[in-house]
């Protein structure tokens, strides 16, 4: 925010002659004189706190909060389907998706119908129910509403294109759709169960620009041995790159600075936009990704054991992966979550949250004043969406 500058007066003139008082004027004189030394002082005074403040600010104010801030309602329950959504919260009611401020200020909603699902992305939602498809921007505005050919499985939205997954299981379409409401492609899908649809931003060949690029996952199941196939497309232009990954078994698909890392329960596997391997992979067997978070230009991965979380439920440890950093940090108690903030690690059990900030080994502890059971994810400024019972909060985390 541009501060203006902000100046001293002087009531004194230069070259401005001053008359002398004598007998009862004189105290009376010396009281004038004597008033804009005090006032000079004040000001003098006012703008060196103001300094220090801005100073003060300067060296701790990244420091955030330092202990768990508001702990605030929302009115959404954990039934209704909840994400995350920038500096908002977005739930489905059975009936109409309605998006929610941190304080539980109703932002906007709108009617899909009944039985639909969603998804999000960066700043736009994609919707469906059926066979009807809408498109909504970050406003709530309806920017795309049609009836697909046949049902719609599953859909998934990017910056400039959105693609849903129409017919059965096993055999459908990949219909991608532009900004503009246009189609510009029809893909195909047999001999496979399509698992997942997502987009990723990679300088291609023909531009070094970035563009917005689309991959799909999906399970062969027509041969003898099951295996995982990952196709890449450029929108209107058809398929890039194919490309089997064998028996390993994906579950969750992020693009770091235009290469795509597919995660499997043994290790992170790194393709470029033509679906080539770019780089030996990393083995994270033990653990499952929990979490990804960009911070300046670094990528945080939070991992928690699977040890943990299949004999109690609860978590001991996380790890942490960053640049050239790999690191098992343990909990100072047994969660059952964790998540990753812009400046750290949370760590949630019932009653206490945890926190780690980015370079540290150690957690500090914070007592709620609410007991919660689940962590749903994080919206801006460091604030984690989380349930207690049946009823969602937004929580102010410190740090």
């Amino acid at each position: 925010m541009d501060r203006k500058k902000n100046g001293v007066f002087s009531p004194y003139t230069p070259g401005r002659t001053y008359s002398v008082y004598t007998g009862n004027e004189k105290k009376k004189g010396q009281k004038k004189r004597r008033s804009p030394r005090i006032l000079i002082g004040i000001l003098t005074a006012i703008v060196l706190v103001l300094l220090l403040m801005g100073l003060t600010q300067r060296l701790f104010g990244d420091r955030g909060r330092v202990g768990i801030g508001n702990i605030q309602k929302i009115g959404a329950m954990v039934s209704q389907n909840v994400y995350p959504f920038g500096d908002n919260v977005i739930f489905y009611d059975g009936m109409s998706i309605h998006c929610v401020s941190a304080t539980g200020a109703s932002v906007w909603s709108y009617q899909i119908g009944s039985n639909a699902d969603y998804d999000i992305g960066e700043n736009r939602i994609i919707a469906w129910t059926g066979n009807d498809l809408y498109i909504l921007n970050d406003r709530g505005r309806l920017t795309y509403n049609n009836k697909m050919s046949d049902y719609i499985q599953f859909a998934s939205v990017g910056r400039e294109y959105a693609a849903a997954f129409v017919g059965t299981q096993d055999t459908g379409v990949v219909t991608v759709i532009n900004e503009n409401g246009q189609t510009v492609d029809n893909i195909t899908i047999e001999n496979q169960t399509l698992l997942d649809i997502g987009f990723f931003d990679a300088a291609t060949t023909s531009s070094t620009q970035t563009t917005e690029l689309m991959w799909t996952m999906g399970l062969i199941t027509t041969g003898t041995v099951i295996e995982t196939e990952l196709q890449t497309f450029q929108p209107g232009r058809l398929l890039t790159g194919r490309t089997s990954l064998g028996d390993h078994i994906a579950y969750k698909v992020f693009d770091n600075n235009g290469i795509l890392n597919i995660v499997t329960t043994r290790e992170i596997l790194h393709y470029n936009y033509r679906a080539v391997e770019s780089e030996s992979s990393s083995l994270i067997y033990g653990y499952t990704l929990e979490d990804i978070k960009r911070s300046g230009n670094t990528l945080y991965q939070l991992f928690l054991p699977n040890s943990d979380q299949s004999r109690s439920g609860t978590i001991n440890s996380v790890r942490i992966m960053y640049g050239n950093v790999n690191r098992v940090i343990h909990l100072p108690g047994n969660c059952f979550g964790a998540t990753l903030g812009s400046r750290g690690i949370y760590g949630f059990s019932e009653n206490t949250i945890y926190a780690c900030r980015f370079g540290d080994t150690t957690f500090q502890s914070y007592p709620l004043d609410i007991p919660i059971n689940k962590v749903i994810g994080m919206i801006t400024n460091n604030r984690a969406v989380v349930s207690s019972g049946v009823d969602i909060y937004v929580v102010d985390l410190p740090m």
